[in-house]
């Protein structure tokens, strides 16, 4: 999720994708990083190493939030921020950088400049993603959880171009290493829904 407000953002600069893929991300360039090795025979039947398969597009594993020490400042619980709707206008404002920084965007990623309290799709988006990810999800190990967790300086940051290594990826490192704060089981399906949605992210996009 991306915005910001009052000319404060940090961010490294305007990185505007030109919008979600088919699966509701656009595809990252893949970087041909390495994946990590397992023991195994190698090809040949000799005693060695095999590879596994890279990373697809080197994303970022989810991680505890560099943010905890601004939102602590905001008055808001890293581990248990409450929903936006909580928060008072100008809190809200001052949290809009801490999204730009953790996308790498200015305000007109998500804004309307000419009218800052206008709707946009992304704006739901980033309402959504709060929502269910900020609020609803933590990390297993029990770090804050928050916007540049998983974005890490990018709006749009899954490779979509391997499908399959993309779903094996997201069972690791959005399923097993994330948990539902209310407890209930996680899976896919807490943000894909039954039946699975690639494109729920435009859903939200166009939601009222």
């Amino acid at each position: 999720m991306a915005a910001c407000g009052g000319g404060e953002a940090t961010g490294p600069g305007p990185q505007v994708p030109a919008g979600p893929s088919a699966s509701g991300s656009a595809a990252a360039v893949p970087t041909g990083s390495a994946g990590t090795a397992k023991p195994g025979p190698t090809g040949s039947g000799t005693a060695g190493t095999v590879p596994t398969p890279p990373v697809p597009g080197g994303m970022k594993t989810p991680s505890g939030s560099a943010m905890a020490e601004d939102l602590k400042k905001l008055g808001i619980d890293p581990l248990h921020p409450p929903p936006l709707s909580k928060l008072s206008p100008d809190v809200i404002r001052k949290l809009m950088p801490t999204f730009a920084k953790s996308l790498g965007v200015k305000c007109e990623a998500c804004h309307d400049v000419n009218n800052f309290k206008a709707s946009t799709p992304k704006k739901k988006v980033a309402a959504g993603m709060w929502q269910r990810f900020v609020v609803g999800l933590a990390l297993e190990d029990g770090a804050p959880l928050y916007c540049d967790s998983c974005h890490g300086g990018k709006m749009e940051f899954l490779d979509t171009h391997d499908k399959k290594a993309l779903s094996a990826w997201m069972d690791t490192n959005y399923v097993a290493k994330l948990k539902k704060v209310d407890k209930k089981d996680h899976s896919c399906d807490t943000c894909h829904g039954d039946p699975f949605d690639g494109k729920f992210l435009k859903a939200w996009e166009t939601a009222k």
